[in-house]
């Protein structure tokens, strides 16, 4: 595995969040540490990335409008570099009144950020009272901030609920019914990793484990281009699947067998081969059934972190398996 070129990907700036969604990809959680990406890091991921072809990126987390000071540094490093953002991702949680907003968004416009994408959906508003989510897209209007609404297909939704409250999933059922949350999956576009895949397991049709492995194939989402996120510890995530890194000092050398066992081997046999490495080497026993081949690969990777305590470097950050 060789990546000479990316097109289009993330920083996440760090994992802690003021919510723990049952539909997040990463993971994050108030469980995380406060850790943040630091400028030098920054300086150094920016400088990889360009030389990859990538040359503009989105601002993710966890939520990155948590620690704006912090947050600052990275978009001073972006400037330097000839890095544009695309957007910063927000829940919009901090969102306190319309002047504290403007002051921020004021700020965020002079270090040429102009495109706030603010999450809309039931899963957030678990955690985050609507009233914050249109407040935020109110001061957009006023400050002259471009919104990206994702998705702005579940306003109407969140709308029907009292918005100076959160309000949990099974409220939803009671009010649009009983499948409200398994609907979702198709209404949200949902990527069946991380903690959406242990949300929604138990719904999602399961297929006997040797079929999965009958059917295996190299994984070539790990060699993808596109949506790739590069974390504040400098994992380099490939493809949106959460919880395999790279060090993104490593892209430009390639991914080695002896340094990186679980990718090498994902991207060349497949997770067949991913499980034959685990039942030979790491005594792994695999469920007679799975979701699929990644819910397959999850609990490999999740056998091999929490339960034999490996700090693999392709398996980062453990964060991950820890705070699912």
């Amino acid at each position: 595995m060789h990546y000479d070129r990316l097109i289009s990907g993330g920083i996440i700036t760090n994992y802690d969040c003021s919510s723990k969604c049952k539909h997040c990809v990463y993971a994050s959680s108030p469980e995380w540490p406060k850790d943040y990406l630091t400028a030098e890091r920054a300086d150094a991921i920016f400088q990889t990335i360009k030389q990859l072809g990538c040359t503009s990126v989105h601002i993710g987390g966890g939520e990155p409008l948590l620690h704006p000071d912090s947050l600052f540094p990275i978009l001073n490093s972006a400037e330097k570099n000839g890095i544009d953002i695309e957007y910063i991702e927000t829940n919009a949680s901090w969102y306190r009144d319309i002047p504290h907003a403007l002051r921020l968004f004021d700020a965020l416009q002079k270090h040429r950020v102009h495109t706030l994408l603010i999450s809309i959906d039931p899963f957030h508003n678990e955690f985050i009272p609507f009233f914050k989510v249109k407040g935020a897209m109110e001061a957009c209007r006023q400050s002259g901030m471009e919104p990206f609404p994702w998705l702005m297909e579940f306003w109407d939704d969140l709308n029907t609920m009292a918005d100076d409250k959160t309000h949990a999933l099974a409220e939803y059922e009671k009010v649009f019914g009983a499948e409200y949350q398994k609907n979702l999956i198709k209404r949200y576009r949902l990527n069946m990793r991380g903690r959406a895949l242990q949300t929604y397991r138990s719904v999602l049709k399961a297929v006997p484990v040797s079929k999965i492995l009958a059917e295996s194939s190299p994984c070539r989402e790990l060699s993808g281009v596109h949506h790739f996120h590069i974390d504040l510890y400098g994992n380099f995530i490939p493809q949106s699947c959460a919880g395999l890194s790279i060090h993104f000092m490593d892209l430009l050398s390639g991914v080695s067998r002896e340094k990186y066992p679980i990718l090498h081997t994902l991207g060349t046999e497949g997770v067949k081969g991913l499980c034959h490495l685990a039942e030979t080497k790491y005594g792994f026993t695999p469920k007679e059934s799975y979701t699929g081949k990644c819910d397959l690969c999850y609990d490999i990777r999740f056998y091999l972190v929490m339960q034999l305590k490996l700090n693999l470097p392709d398996l980062q950050p453990l964060g991950h398996y820890q705070f699912i």
